[in-house]
């Protein structure tokens, strides 16, 4: 199995609040900002507001994710340039899943399944990978790119070496 890029993610009621928190309290520093509702740290984690119609949310429940006391808050978040192949092992193993391969509001496509403790994990596909699908889909254009995607357009030009 090809897995790499682990962010541990934390699952949030406000993105902006939170970021506000680890910005300013506790001194992080963002290196992306995904149209305000998604923050990558440079610390190594990143926070995200899970939008209405998320599948997250759809699966467990929006109380379970944004209830203090509730498991699966988190998750650990993977990419993979072979996604297909990877759910299929998956599949073979036996893994239970939140969701079966799905193309997430922002096109990426992920699976979610749990590991033996139910700790909630993501394999998406890489960001090269679904940047230039989604550019290619959006006839090579940064602007709707960079909207569909929540992704600025700078790190767009970047992945696509523009």
């Amino acid at each position: 199995m090809n897995v790499k890029n682990c962010t541990a993610v934390l699952f949030v009621k406000d993105a902006l609040k939170a970021r506000d928190f680890y910005v300013n309290v506790l001194g992080m520093t963002v290196v992306m900002n995904n149209g305000d509702r998604n923050f990558m740290f440079k610390e190594g984690f990143a926070i995200w507001e899970i939008m209405e119609g998320n599948i997250i949310p759809q699966k467990l429940g929006m109380d379970t994710i944004s209830d203090p006391n509730a498991p699966n808050r988190f998750e650990l978040c993977f990419e993979t340039d072979d996604i297909d192949n990877i759910y299929k092992k998956l599949k073979t193993t036996g893994e239970k899943f939140l969701h079966e391969i799905n193309t997430e509001l922002w096109g990426q496509r992920t699976i979610r399944f749990f590991d033996p403790d139910g700790h909630l994990i993501e394999i998406g596909e890489s960001m090269e990978i679904f940047i230039r699908r989604i550019y290619e889909e959006e006839n090579h254009n940064i602007e709707t790119t960079s909207q569909r995607t929540f992704t600025p357009a700078e790190y767009i030009k970047k992945i696509l070496s523009l």
